[in-house]
């Protein structure tokens, strides 16, 4: 079930673009949308400058509101905090039970330079409900014209930790009606060739590992199917990250769903660099979850 949504908007018409797909995944599941803006380093309203500028955010934020309420939805709650940014979102979506926290990133660079920063960084690390961070595609979002997101990309190494993506991306298919395509990439790396060596590597030297790739998907395949899911298995050959994207750019894939660590920095995210390398090439919405984050008390 996806209960409650929360939004974290800095005031900008960059971090609205989050709104459009909020708003598809709040139609369908009924789920209350939470949104929130944070006055960052303050402990207080201790000022007229402080409350001035909590003023202007709550004229903008409950307009926002209005907006949507307007377009048959719950009406949303909305939300001024004050303290240290990411640590008081983690704090506020603990409180409200939120199933899904929905973020705006730039589409370009590491995870360092998503919103305000360092924040989505850390949001996506701690928060154990799932993140979906929403590229923007035009300059002013549209709240009003629905995202489609039909067909689903879940990369999986075979782990439990990428399969922890599973649960989450299912819980939000079934109200989206996803497709899913899981694909697991066969890394000639792993028989010990070097990047010039992958284009003549033999058939034969790659063919037990495609196997056992088809073997492990087929499962998990099953397993979709037989919760009336629409899932196919797909495996393919080369380095990850680029397999991952290319795949992506050549089916029109809607979204990528990985997991991650949930801990560190972005060298620790599923299978090293691989999920920052798709971060950083892809244009689609992708949905991060972090299996054992827990929010902080």
């Amino acid at each position: 079930m996806c209960r409650s949504i929360l939004v974290p908007l800095d005031g900008s018409a960059f971090s609205e673009h989050a709104l459009p797909l909020a708003l598809s995944v709040a139609r369908r599941s009924g789920a209350q949308l939470y949104l929130a803006h944070v006055l960052s380093g303050r402990g207080g309203l201790s000022n007229g400058t402080d409350r001035a500028t909590a003023a202007s955010r709550t004229v903008y934020l409950e307009r926002l509101a209005q907006q949507i309420e307007n377009q048959s939805v719950r009406a949303p709650i909305t939300s001024i905090l004050t303290g240290p940014v990411a640590d008081t979102l983690l704090d506020y979506a603990r409180s409200i039970r939120c199933d899904l926290i929905v973020l705006t990133t730039h589409g370009r660079g590491a995870l360092s330079r998503l919103w305000l920063g360092s924040v989505a960084d850390v949001i996506v690390r701690r928060s154990p409900a799932p993140v979906m961070l929403v590229r923007p595609h035009q300059p002013t979002p549209n709240a009003k014209v629905e995202r489609p997101l039909r067909r689903v990309l879940v990369p999986l190494d075979g782990s439990p930790l990428a399969e922890a993506i599973i649960e989450h991306v299912v819980h939000i298919g079934r109200i989206m009606d996803f497709e899913y395509t899981l694909l697991r990439v066969v890394d000639p790396a792993a028989l010990g060739l070097s990047p010039r060596d992958e284009e003549s590597a033999d058939a034969a030297m790659l063919q037990p590992l495609r196997d056992r790739a088809q073997m492990y998907l087929d499962r998990q395949v099953e397993e979709f199917r037989a919760q009336g899911l629409r899932a196919e298995a797909v495996v393919t050959v080369g380095e990850p990250a680029s397999s991952i994207l290319a795949y992506a750019r050549a089916h029109g894939s809607d979204m990528i769903a990985m997991a991650t660590h949930g801990r560190g920095g972005v060298s620790l995210v599923l299978l090293g660099s691989i999920a920052d390398k798709v971060l950083r090439g892809s244009s689609l919405p992708m949905l991060l979850y972090s299996p054992g984050a827990k929010f902080r008390h």
